[in-house]
């Protein structure tokens, strides 16, 4: 597995099981896609979730003839949301800050729950790490946070 793969499995998981907040915030209207492994567009429609990877760790595990190492792939998983934008789920309504709360903690329970399905597409485990502060940049109006995790699979030779 290589990490772009891996980052796909991560991004197929949040985009089979995460409701689009757009919907709710345009009555119905649905988009093509909110999650990305790419880099931000700048004429997007937010809210918006982007995956990048941060860094990478190998450990050699065996060097014989089936050459094989345990990979382990860090990434930020970022939720950004423009200001005045809104949501209600479950009868509750987020906005602002309390969107990008709400969604950080769908996020990290969303992977963990889907942990079996991501360990059937080859990803050996997933690890939530830390969850950033929310912040606000007051240029583009945009308030955003990043849910940072570990996933880690294995390479053979």
């Amino acid at each position: 597995m290589k990490a772009i793969t891996a980052m796909n499995v991560v991004r197929d998981s949040l985009r089979t099981n995460l409701a689009d907040p757009y919907s709710t915030y345009m009555s119905g209207s649905t988009r093509a896609g909110w999650i990305y492994t790419d880099e931000p567009l700048p004429n997007t429609k937010y809210p918006r979730i982007q995956i990048q990877k941060t860094e990478t760790s190998t450990d050699v595990i065996d060097i014989g003839m089936r050459y094989c190492e345990h990979e382990q792939l860090f990434m930020d998983v970022w939720f950004y949301t423009k200001k005045g934008m809104k949501a209600t789920i479950g009868g509750v309504t987020y906005e602002n800050e309390q969107l990008v709360d709400y969604y950080q903690s769908l996020i990290q329970e969303t992977l963990k729950a889907d942990n079996e399905n991501m360990y059937d597409a080859g990803v050996g485990g997933y690890r939530h790490l830390r969850t950033t502060d929310i912040g606000y940049d007051p240029e583009t109006q945009i308030h955003y946070g990043a849910v940072k995790i570990r996933v880690w699979y294995f390479n053979q030779g």
